[in-house]
Order: C-alpha cells, then sequence, then structure tokens
C-alpha cells in the first residue's frame, strides 16, 4: 500500500491527494458506450412494442418489451455518468498534483522527514527556517518523483529528516538568529542555521 501526499510549491501544510475511484489511480479502463447487448435490448424491446401495438399481441409483453427498452438504454446512461464522475475525480486529481510535487511516504525515512518538517513547521512558523525544511522535502519530492528511495537514495533522505529534525529541536529551545543563508541545498542552510 502507499501512502502519498503532495508537497507544495511554497512552504506549508502538506496536501493528501484527492482518492480517485476506489482508490486506484486515475489511470482505469473506460467503460465502452453502448455495446451489442445493450443495442438487442433497445432495438428488440422497441421492435416488441411496435408489434404489441400493431398486431395486438397480449398486453404483458408491452410490459417486457417496456423494460427491454428501458435496459438498452439505462446501461449506456449509467456507463456515460460513471464516465463524466471519473473525468471529475481525473481533474480534481490533476489539480491537486499542479499544486505541488507528489512525495510516496511508505519508506520509514520519507515518514521520518514529513515528520521531522510538520515539526518544524508547527514549531517555528513562518520563516527561513520553514523555508529550509520545506527546501529539503522539495529535493526528496523531486529526487523520488513520487516513489520510494532506492537503497542508494536513502542516505540521501536520511540526511535531510536528521537535519530538519535537528533543526526543530534548535527552534524548540528559541528563535535562531537570522544569519546569512549560504549555499543551492537544503543541508547547507540547515547548518547555517544551526551554527
Amino acid at each position: 500500500m502507499s501512502w502519498q501526499v503532495i508537497v507544495p510549491h511554497r512552504p506549508g501544510p502538506l496536501i493528501d491527494p484527492p482518492v480517485t475511484a476506489g482508490g486506484r489511480g486515475p489511470a482505469e479502463d473506460e467503460e465502452k458506450g453502448m455495446g451489442i447487448p445493450e443495442v438487442v435490448l433497445a432495438a428488440g424491446g422497441a421492435v416488441l412494442f411496435a408489434a404489441v401495438i400493431a398486431a395486438g399481441l397480449p398486453a404483458w409483453l408491452s410490459v417486457v418489451a417496456v423494460a427491454c427498452l428501458a435496459l438498452g438504454l439505462a446501461l449506456p446512461a449509467q456507463a456515460a455518468a460513471l464516465r463524466a464522475v471519473r473525468r471529475h475525480r481525473l481533474r480534481r486529481h490533476a489539480r491537486a498534483l499542479d499544486r505541488g510535487v507528489l512525495l510516496d511516504v511508505t519508506h520509514p525515512s520519507v515518514r521520518r522527514l514529513v515528520t521531522a518538517y510538520e515539526r518544524l513547521r508547527r514549531t517555528a512558523g513562518p520563516g527561513m527556517a520553514t523555508d529550509a525544511g520545506h527546501l529539503a522535502l522539495v529535493e526528496v519530492a523531486v529526487l523520488l518523483g513520487g516513489r520510494t528511495p532506492r537503497e542508494e537514495e536513502v542516505d540521501y533522505v536520511l540526511r535531510r529528516a536528521e537535519a530538519v529534525s535537528a533543526l526543530a529541536d534548535r527552534l524548540a529551545d528559541g528563535p535562531v538568529p537570522p544569519v546569512e543563508l549560504a549555499g543551492p541545498d537544503s543541508l547547507a542552510r540547515i547548518e547555517a542555521l544551526l551554527s
């Protein structure tokens, strides 16, 4: 089972992606519109109903004819309604993914990073520390691309998780003084804040 969150483009709370049909992914098999069974039911019902009226067949056959006609038209109508609901879910899922980068939190190292970031966000509030923690999350999310880390990537994730956790611990003791943030990655920025 995969548990995923969306890391927003700007620092803030993580976003739970919307659940698509039955919890499955967005790529699902499409139901067809009107197939051969539906055409046979609808056409047979219409012909039988016309025969009841024109040829004076027993009246109970008109009930059978209407039932066949209704089934032949109801099944494609239901399939169309399900397709409309699925398209709505897919659009909602795409809009959510436009708000950030997907991060799979199944692996313990990634869960540790997410937990440290949430703790940092609660402790620090907006500012340089939260920005640095958010950058660590974005770096990991971009590296992983929505999947769990490979064996060689676990250390990369753990270093960022430990740094964000250390920063949250430091901020629990009081605010950090403003510093010049040197370095392009999150580790360099967090180290500058911790020094």
